[in-house]
């Protein structure tokens, strides 16, 4: 016997994996702040450091507005 998900187990699962993507972005910037390599010559961050938390809040704005469409879209359901 097979059980089939209902639409309601699909939006959950959706959920968790946009939730999952956002929380890894979140955990994307702050290791690029934590371990940004600082040029001890000029005092500021190096380029590469710069690029990666660049792209590290980038990241954290796609997944923020992926999951908040999501939200839109499908609201959790109101417990009663």
């Amino acid at each position: 016997m097979t059980i089939e998900p209902t639409e309601f187990d699909m939006v959950a699962l959706a959920r968790r994996g946009l939730q999952a993507l956002l929380d890894e972005a979140v955990a994307e910037v702050e290791f690029a702040q934590r371990y940004a390599i600082v040029d001890t010559g000029l005092w500021s961050p190096t380029p590469e450091a710069i690029e990666a938390k660049e792209q590290a809040l980038n990241n954290w704005s796609t997944a923020d507005e992926r999951l908040r469409r999501f939200n839109a879209l499908y609201p959790e359901p109101v417990a009663r």
